[in-house]
Formats: C-alpha cells, sequence, structure tokens
C-alpha cells in the first residue's frame, strides 16, 4: 500500500512538475507550423492503433495551411485532442475525427470533432478542463489531457470551447488571434 501511494505521488509531483513548465514564461522561438504536416507526424506515431481500430482521420486546411507558434505547444494541442478522440470513440463503429482550419475575421479557428461517445455537457461543461477531471471514468486517462490543451490554448494567446451531444460526439474549436 505504501509502494502504491509513492507512485502516485510520484505521478502528482511530475504532473505538477509539467503544469509548472508549462506556466513559466516560454523562451521557445515562434515558428511556421503546418497543419497537415503536423497531423500527419501524429497520425504516424499512432498509427499501429489506428489501423486495428479502423480509425479515419479526414482534414481540411485549405482555409490556413500554416500559424506562426510555438510547435511544441501546438503538437501536444493537437495529440491530445486526437488521442481523445481514440480513446472515447464508439467501439461498434468506424471512427471519423475531422480537423479543418478557417479563418474568422483576424482569427484562425481549429475545429477538432469526432462522432464518439461524446460528453454530456449539462453535467460536466464546467469541468471537463479541470485538473484531474474525468467525465468517463470507466475510460482509462489521468484526467490531465483537457487541462494541458486549455493551458497550452491560453497560453499561446487563444480561446477553445467545446460542443458535444452523448452517443453522437464532440467539437473543440480553438481561435488563436493572427
Amino acid at each position: 500500500m505504501l509502494s502504491q501511494f509513492q507512485r502516485r505521488l510520484d505521478e502528482v509531483v511530475f504532473d505538477f512538475n509539467q503544469i509548472l513548465q508549462l506556466k513559466r514564461t516560454n523562451t521557445e522561438a515562434k515558428e511556421k507550423v503546418n497543419f497537415l504536416n503536423l497531423v500527419s507526424e501524429i497520425c504516424q506515431s499512432l498509427n499501429g492503433s489506428m489501423e486495428k481500430d479502423k480509425i479515419k482521420v479526414v482534414t481540411d486546411f485549405t482555409s490556413v495551411e500554416e500559424i506562426l507558434t510555438i510547435k511544441s505547444y501546438l503538437k501536444t494541442i493537437f495529440d491530445n485532442l486526437i488521442s481523445n478522440c481514440i480513446k472515447f470513440r464508439k467501439k461498434d463503429q468506424k471512427t471519423v475525427i475531422k480537423i479543418k482550419s478557417k479563418k474568422k475575421e483576424n482569427k484562425t479557428v481549429l475545429i477538432f470533432s469526432d462522432n464518439g461517445i461524446g460528453i454530456d455537457l449539462d453535467r460536466f461543461g464546467n469541468k471537463i478542463f479541470g485538473l484531474y477531471y474525468r467525465c468517463h471514468t470507466e475510460i482509462e486517462g489521468k484526467g490531465m489531457g483537457l487541462y494541458l490543451v486549455k493551458s497550452q490554448v491560453e497560453t499561446l494567446e487563444g480561446k477553445i470551447s467545446v460542443k458535444s451531444k452523448v452517443n453522437k460526439g464532440t467539437e473543440f474549436t480553438i481561435e488563436f488571434a493572427n
């Protein structure tokens, strides 16, 4: 029991270290990041599970192909949102993840949508970006992914919002100022 407690405490310290690193002033240089290349890189790293589970990723970056940003942050955002689409998919149907970009006034908008199990926003809507919060406790996870996504989006001076319907899917919208 003591060993298990120590392991959990180590995980919490590690998680808080990640959060503190995120909150400090970032010295990484901004660079142009191509959305399609980023999605391809992430999908290659997940290729085994995507092929096995027949997951399809559909992209449309014709409106905006790239953005000037901190690549490591944007990669983590994309990786977490794509991984969540996979993790919270419906096992009895083909999973389709759609990612697209668009221009809205002076903003670049990214939209991630899936046809997964969805989130009951009436019950969990004000909590889903909370640290260690998990809507679907029956699915493995720590409840840090969406917290980190929101923190990184805000660090990049953006905003994130969510729409979802139970058993219909989820859509995350991220807006970055140009």
